[in-house]
């Protein structure tokens, strides 16, 4: 089920990420630090379905979904920097 959310959230996030695009983008790329999360991709969610098992599945994704926003906000930034005149 968890993975059934995700990919819904992931498909919709695309779906919004293209619809975005307006024109061409000119300039130079800043190049983004990526921070691992520290959990590996297989760790990410467990099979278990006891209380504790959910709860640590909860976690790491909370984990992931930080990455995400921090990531988001440097690409935004990145992308910020670049569009500025003159750079």
């Amino acid at each position: 089920m968890v993975i059934a959310i995700l990919a819904i959230v992931g498909l919709g996030w695309w779906w919004v990420m293209g619809n975005n695009r307006s024109g061409s983008v000119t300039g130079t790329a800043t190049p983004v630090t990526v921070a691992n999360s520290g959990a590996p991709e297989s760790a990410i969610v467990s099979t278990g379905t006891s209380n504790s098992d959910l709860d640590q599945d909860m976690s790491n994704i909370d984990v992931q979904l930080s990455g995400l926003s921090s990531d988001s906000a440097n690409v935004n930034a990145s992308v910020a920097s670049s569009s500025q005149p003159g750079q």
